[in-house]
């Protein structure tokens, strides 16, 4: 920024001088001159053996500006973060309908979030996000995430909803992850290339997402009959731990990299632990509260129907983790061989399950 300086000088001075600088907003009061320079102007007056006084620069008015304003201005700019942060507070995550999908779905946006003070706060781009979703989930139609009024509002649609067939940076086909019996099927974006009780291979496309020359992002669900063998081993002997009634409340503050503990009282050997965020700022200065229950050791010996059931609840449990639509179940699980050893049963299973076989392979 140019500073300019207000001076005055005696007018003989001041025209002697004149030739050598450049003075601008000149007045002259009987026998003085005022006049504004610049910098370089002001240099040489300085330098000069003239007698001049500087009444005020820009600078000294800005000093007394901000003097007299300082809380005005502090206020404003105050209240104007807040509005601007507001624009990426968090309240809630919402979802349209119930799927399978939806934990996950809020997993991954959740970690996106930066607590200040009891906020949350993210700044997401969702219409990248949304597409990053299509292509991971191709079993439903259209999947759109939008941020209205601090809420992330994430809906996903039914293929009986919406039919989107429009060009995509991502295009590529729908093949199938798994051999199986192809039992129903909804084509959203791109050219069927599978039927009723067809068997399809490991790779095979199900969906192309090229049609009449142009290329897509192909989508749809493809639901099979599949065939898994599996091979689990379940020890005789494993120990478990339990929750007890014993817990421990305290607060944790966290300082630059510092932690304090306030109002420790135990410490377990084994224990589960949740926590709170209470106060965080730019996560410099965080308090938490956190709460340890403490857990003890317990040895569980399992017979073989016992070996039998936890293998198969495994099987359960696994494929639900994994599960990305309401339609798919497991069948039947099928025990072909036990080999029994001193410390454990080796089960050998063939599993038929009915499950979404499309992932999305780009080109």
């Amino acid at each position: 920024m140019t500073m300019i300086y207000k001076i005055k000088m005696n007018k003989e001075d001041y025209f002697k001088i004149n030739n050598k600088i450049i003075s601008a907003n000149l007045e002259i009061d009987g026998e003085d001159v005022f006049f504004e320079v610049e910098g370089g102007s002001y240099h040489i007056l300085k330098r000069s053996n003239y007698k001049f006084k500087l009444l005020e620069s820009v600078q000294s008015k800005m000093i007394r500006f901000l003097s007299r304003y300082a809380l005005v201005i502090v206020g404003v700019l105050f209240l104007f973060s807040i509005l601007y942060m507001n624009m990426f507070r968090v309240s809630t995550i919402t979802f349209n309908r119930n799927t399978p999908i939806n934990d996950e779905i809020e997993t991954t946006i959740s970690s996106s979030f930066r607590k200040l003070f009891y906020f949350d706060f993210c700044n997401l781009d969702y219409e990248k996000l949304s597409r990053e979703l299509r292509v991971k989930y191709p079993q439903y139609p259209y999947i759109h995430v939008d941020f209205n009024h601090n809420t992330i509002e994430v809906k996903i649609y039914n293929y009986d909803e919406v039919t989107y067939m429009t060009a995509n940076d991502t295009t590529g086909d729908i093949i199938a992850k798994k051999d199986g019996i192809v039992d129903i099927f909804y084509v959203y974006n791109g050219q069927n290339m599978v039927a009723k009780n067809k068997y399809v291979k490991d790779g095979d496309v199900l969906i192309s997402g090229l049609v009449n020359d142009k290329t897509f992002q192909a989508s749809g669900l493809v639901m099979a009959t599949t065939y898994d063998k599996l091979v689990l081993e379940v020890p005789k002997t494993e120990s478990s731990a339990t929750l007890t009634n014993e817990k421990d409340q305290y607060y944790q503050v966290k300082l630059f990299n510092f932690n304090f503990n306030l109002s420790k009282h135990s410490d377990f050997d084994l224990y589960e632990r949740t926590e709170t965020t209470s106060f965080n700022l730019f996560d410099f200065f965080t308090v938490k509260k956190i709460e340890e229950t403490k857990k003890n050791d317990i040895i569980i010996t399992y017979t073989y129907e016992e070996a039998l059931a936890a293998a198969k609840k495994k099987i359960e449990d696994d494929f639900t983790a994994h599960q990305v639509n309401n339609l798919e179940k497991v069948l039947a699980i099928a025990v072909l061989k036990c080999e029994e050893t001193n410390d454990s049963y080796t089960f050998t299973f063939i599993t038929k399950k009915y499950e979404s076989i499309g992932i999305f392979q780009s080109y």
